[in-house]
């Protein structure tokens, strides 16, 4: 009897999962973007896309996200992506990492700037709006759509880092932030969450989020950073955790 009842529960967690990818796939294929950034735009921005003209860009994005793919046997993930020097270009490769898992028309990427202290995403994305995670994090609201905008590449959302920026360490290391990454990651399982952070070595914030995320790609320009700048940026995000570091040119 007891058998039964275990391979009945299987067959039903089984026939659940189908379901909630089969429905998760369809909410993915209906996804709209009221203002996507055109083919021009996107080359402006040097942002990838199916038919980019920097085809090198387009396979080296390609063979990181496959790289980053099979780090977690192909089921979705949370991804850090810290710089080791101020101004590597992280919020770039954020965002390109991105735009390369959408390019699969079955998968969605969703970009969260925590980054308090260099707001660069304006610079990619037509949001009016500021109202964003430290909003929600603070309580000002509950729902997680309030704080999800379009980024104008297709199936890519964004959350900005929001206008409470004061406590920003304490809201990371809240376990409301916890249960919201958590949250996010299982109500889709197409979905792939991107944490853009600040420095690591110099922000308490990024070294926080590290015990939020599934791995953490580190980002420097190349010849900017020494052999010990490199070797602490690992120390702090640990072995286990270090998927690769991006020479940024």
């Amino acid at each position: 009897m007891n058998i039964e009842k275990n391979s009945e529960d299987l067959l039903h967690a089984q026939h659940q999962a189908a379901e909630n990818e089969k429905q998760s796939r369809q909410q993915i294929s209906s996804m709209q973007e009221d203002q996507q950034l055109s083919n021009a735009e996107l080359d402006d921005l040097k942002i990838i896309y199916a038919g980019t003209k920097d085809y090198q860009a387009l396979n080296e994005y390609r063979e990181l996200r496959t790289k980053l793919l099979n780090r977690c046997d192909h089921k979705n993930f949370v991804c850090m992506i810290s710089s080791i020097t101020p101004g590597a270009g992280s919020t770039h490769i954020s965002i390109n990492l991105a735009a390369s898992i959408a390019l699969d028309l079955s998968k969605t990427a969703l970009i969260i700037d925590c980054n308090t202290h260099n707001k660069t995403s304006p610079n990619y994305f037509k949001i009016k709006s500021e109202f964003g995670l430290t909003n929600f994090l603070g309580q000002d609201t509950d729902d997680i759509e309030d704080i999800i905008y379009q980024s104008g590449i297709p199936r890519v959302r964004f959350i900005p880092i929001g206008i409470k920026k004061e406590s920003a360490a304490e809201y990371f290391s809240s376990e409301k932030m916890e249960l919201f990454i958590q949250r996010l990651k299982e109500r889709y399982p197409d979905r792939f969450i991107i944490l853009d952070t600040p420095p690591i070595e110099r922000h308490a914030e990024s070294q926080i989020l590290v015990s939020l995320c599934d791995f953490t790609l580190l980002v420097t320009r190349y010849a900017k950073a020494s052999k010990d700048q490199i070797q602490a940026a690992i120390d702090l995000v640990g072995e286990e955790k270090l998927a690769g570091i991006i020479f940024n040119n």
